[in-house]
Protein backbone atom coordinates (compact mmCIF):
# COMPACT_ATOMS: atom_id res chain seq x y z
CA UNK A 1 0.00 0.00 0.00
CA UNK A 2 1.48 3.41 -0.95
CA UNK A 3 2.33 6.03 1.63
CA UNK A 4 -0.24 8.40 0.07
CA UNK A 5 -3.02 5.84 0.51
CA UNK A 6 -1.97 5.26 4.13
CA UNK A 7 -1.95 9.02 4.77
CA UNK A 8 -5.35 9.43 3.11
CA UNK A 9 -6.85 6.59 5.15
CA UNK A 10 -5.63 8.07 8.41
CA UNK A 11 -6.77 11.57 7.41
CA UNK A 12 -10.24 10.23 6.70
CA UNK A 13 -10.35 8.43 10.06
CA UNK A 14 -9.11 11.54 11.85
CA UNK A 15 -11.74 13.76 10.25
CA UNK A 16 -14.52 11.30 11.04
CA UNK A 17 -13.40 11.37 14.67
CA UNK A 18 -13.28 15.16 14.87
CA UNK A 19 -16.60 15.45 13.03
CA UNK A 20 -18.26 14.53 16.32
CA UNK A 21 -17.55 18.14 17.35
CA UNK A 22 -19.28 19.62 14.31
CA UNK A 23 -21.83 22.31 14.86
CA UNK A 24 -25.37 22.56 13.55
CA UNK A 25 -26.40 24.82 10.67
CA UNK A 26 -27.28 28.36 11.70
CA UNK A 27 -27.94 31.75 10.15
CA UNK A 28 -25.20 34.34 10.02
CA UNK A 29 -25.65 36.61 13.05
CA UNK A 30 -24.57 40.20 13.33
CA UNK A 31 -21.07 41.01 14.53
CA UNK A 32 -22.46 41.83 17.98
CA UNK A 33 -23.57 38.21 18.36
CA UNK A 34 -20.06 36.86 17.84
CA UNK A 35 -17.34 36.20 20.39
CA UNK A 36 -14.39 36.21 17.99
CA UNK A 37 -11.24 35.90 20.06
CA UNK A 38 -8.55 38.45 19.21
CA UNK A 39 -5.52 36.64 20.57
CA UNK A 40 -3.68 33.33 20.87
CA UNK A 41 -0.73 32.24 22.99
CA UNK A 42 1.60 33.95 20.52
CA UNK A 43 2.81 37.35 21.73
CA UNK A 44 2.74 38.69 18.17
CA UNK A 45 -0.90 37.82 17.68
CA UNK A 46 -1.81 38.96 21.19
CA UNK A 47 -0.46 42.39 20.29
CA UNK A 48 -1.95 42.49 16.79
CA UNK A 49 -3.63 45.77 15.94
CA UNK A 50 -5.79 46.84 12.99
CA UNK A 51 -2.99 48.60 11.13
CA UNK A 52 -1.03 47.58 8.07
CA UNK A 53 1.90 45.30 8.86
CA UNK A 54 5.05 45.54 6.76
CA UNK A 55 5.67 41.78 7.05
CA UNK A 56 4.20 39.33 4.55
CA UNK A 57 1.96 36.44 5.54
CA UNK A 58 4.86 34.02 5.29
CA UNK A 59 7.16 36.29 7.29
CA UNK A 60 4.56 36.49 10.05
CA UNK A 61 4.15 32.71 10.04
CA UNK A 62 7.90 32.09 10.07
CA UNK A 63 8.43 34.58 12.87
CA UNK A 64 5.61 33.39 15.12
CA UNK A 65 5.94 30.39 17.41
CA UNK A 66 2.31 29.36 16.86
CA UNK A 67 2.85 29.08 13.09
CA UNK A 68 6.30 27.49 12.78
CA UNK A 69 4.93 24.17 11.47
CA UNK A 70 2.68 25.98 9.01
CA UNK A 71 5.69 27.89 7.69
CA UNK A 72 7.63 24.62 7.29
CA UNK A 73 4.74 22.97 5.43
CA UNK A 74 4.33 26.00 3.14
CA UNK A 75 8.01 25.82 2.18
CA UNK A 76 7.76 22.07 1.59
CA UNK A 77 4.76 22.55 -0.73
CA UNK A 78 6.56 25.28 -2.68
CA UNK A 79 3.92 27.88 -1.82
CA UNK A 80 6.37 30.32 -0.26
CA UNK A 81 6.26 32.64 -3.28
CA UNK A 82 2.46 32.68 -3.09
CA UNK A 83 2.38 33.75 0.57
CA UNK A 84 5.42 35.99 0.31
CA UNK A 85 4.38 37.97 -2.75
CA UNK A 86 2.37 41.13 -3.32
CA UNK A 87 -0.95 39.48 -4.20
CA UNK A 88 -3.54 40.13 -1.49
CA UNK A 89 -4.67 36.91 0.19
CA UNK A 90 -6.67 35.66 3.14
CA UNK A 91 -5.14 32.76 5.06
CA UNK A 92 -6.93 30.56 7.59
CA UNK A 93 -3.84 29.52 9.50
CA UNK A 94 -3.80 26.32 11.59
CA UNK A 95 -1.79 26.64 14.78
CA UNK A 96 1.08 24.31 15.62
CA UNK A 97 -1.27 22.40 17.91
CA UNK A 98 -3.62 21.80 14.98
CA UNK A 99 -0.78 20.16 13.05
CA UNK A 100 0.39 18.24 16.13
CA UNK A 101 -3.13 16.85 16.59
CA UNK A 102 -3.19 15.75 12.95
CA UNK A 103 0.26 14.18 13.09
CA UNK A 104 -0.61 12.31 16.29
CA UNK A 105 -3.76 10.96 14.64
CA UNK A 106 -1.66 9.85 11.67
CA UNK A 107 1.01 8.34 13.90
CA UNK A 108 3.63 10.31 11.97
CA UNK A 109 6.26 12.95 12.56
CA UNK A 110 6.39 16.07 10.41
CA UNK A 111 9.46 14.64 8.68
CA UNK A 112 7.59 11.46 7.78
CA UNK A 113 4.64 13.41 6.40
CA UNK A 114 6.68 15.89 4.40
CA UNK A 115 8.09 13.54 1.79
CA UNK A 116 7.93 14.01 -1.97
CA UNK A 117 5.26 11.34 -2.39
CA UNK A 118 2.84 13.43 -0.30
CA UNK A 119 3.65 16.82 -1.83
CA UNK A 120 0.59 17.09 -4.11
CA UNK A 121 -1.76 16.06 -1.30
CA UNK A 122 -0.20 18.53 1.17
CA UNK A 123 -0.30 21.31 -1.43
CA UNK A 124 -3.98 20.70 -2.16
CA UNK A 125 -4.82 20.79 1.54
CA UNK A 126 -2.82 23.99 2.10
CA UNK A 127 -4.52 25.78 -0.81
CA UNK A 128 -7.86 25.08 0.88
CA UNK A 129 -6.70 27.41 3.66
CA UNK A 130 -6.04 30.34 1.30
CA UNK A 131 -8.54 32.65 -0.40
CA UNK A 132 -7.90 35.38 -2.98
CA UNK A 133 -8.26 38.95 -1.79
CA UNK A 134 -8.11 40.50 1.64
CA UNK A 135 -11.20 39.17 3.46
CA UNK A 136 -11.63 40.65 6.90
CA UNK A 137 -13.64 38.74 9.52
CA UNK A 138 -16.73 40.88 8.97
CA UNK A 139 -16.73 40.04 5.24
CA UNK A 140 -16.10 36.33 5.82
CA UNK A 141 -18.93 36.05 8.32
CA UNK A 142 -21.34 38.05 6.18
CA UNK A 143 -20.76 35.88 3.11
CA UNK A 144 -21.06 32.54 4.89
CA UNK A 145 -18.54 30.91 2.58
CA UNK A 146 -15.07 31.45 1.14
CA UNK A 147 -13.87 30.43 -2.32
CA UNK A 148 -10.34 29.11 -1.82
CA UNK A 149 -7.32 28.81 -4.11
CA UNK A 150 -7.98 25.07 -4.06
CA UNK A 151 -11.15 25.91 -6.10
CA UNK A 152 -13.46 24.59 -3.39
CA UNK A 153 -15.63 26.50 -0.94
CA UNK A 154 -15.02 26.60 2.78
CA UNK A 155 -18.19 27.39 4.71
CA UNK A 156 -18.58 29.59 7.77
CA UNK A 157 -20.93 28.79 10.65
CA UNK A 158 -21.58 30.35 14.02
CA UNK A 159 -22.88 28.96 17.29
CA UNK A 160 -22.92 30.22 20.88
CA UNK A 161 -20.94 33.29 19.93
CA UNK A 162 -18.13 31.37 18.21
CA UNK A 163 -17.29 31.13 14.51
CA UNK A 164 -16.25 28.02 12.58
CA UNK A 165 -14.97 27.30 9.08
CA UNK A 166 -14.83 24.08 7.07
CA UNK A 167 -17.39 21.82 5.44
CA UNK A 168 -19.94 19.15 6.33
CA UNK A 169 -17.89 16.38 4.74
CA UNK A 170 -14.70 16.69 6.77
CA UNK A 171 -15.63 18.95 9.66
CA UNK A 172 -15.07 22.45 10.95
CA UNK A 173 -12.31 24.35 12.73
CA UNK A 174 -12.90 27.01 15.34
CA UNK A 175 -11.73 30.49 14.35
CA UNK A 176 -9.51 31.46 17.28
CA UNK A 177 -8.32 34.91 16.18
CA UNK A 178 -9.15 37.24 13.32
CA UNK A 179 -7.77 40.13 11.29
CA UNK A 180 -4.04 39.64 11.84
CA UNK A 181 -2.77 42.10 9.26
CA UNK A 182 0.06 41.45 6.78
CA UNK A 183 1.45 43.52 3.92
CA UNK A 184 -0.11 41.10 1.43
CA UNK A 185 -3.37 40.26 3.15
CA UNK A 186 -4.80 39.03 6.42
CA UNK A 187 -4.58 35.96 8.66
CA UNK A 188 -7.37 34.31 10.63
CA UNK A 189 -6.20 31.67 13.11
CA UNK A 190 -7.92 28.26 13.31
CA UNK A 191 -7.54 25.23 15.58
CA UNK A 192 -7.74 22.38 13.03
CA UNK A 193 -6.25 21.52 9.65
CA UNK A 194 -9.04 21.70 7.06
CA UNK A 195 -9.67 19.21 4.26
CA UNK A 196 -11.39 20.29 1.01
CA UNK A 197 -14.68 18.52 0.38
CA UNK A 198 -13.59 17.69 -3.18
CA UNK A 199 -10.80 15.53 -1.76
CA UNK A 200 -11.64 11.84 -2.06
CA UNK A 201 -10.02 9.74 0.62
Amino acid sequence: MSNRIIISTFLFSFMLFTACDNIADSNNPSDSDLNLKSQTSSQMIANASPVQNSDTILEIAAGTDDFSILAEVVLFAGLDQVLDGKRQLTVFAPTNQAFVDLLEALGLTAEELLVEENKDLVTEILLYHVAPGKRMAKSVLASGRVNTLQKDFAFVKTENGNAFIGNDKYGFATILATDVYASNGVIHVIDKVLLPQSLEL
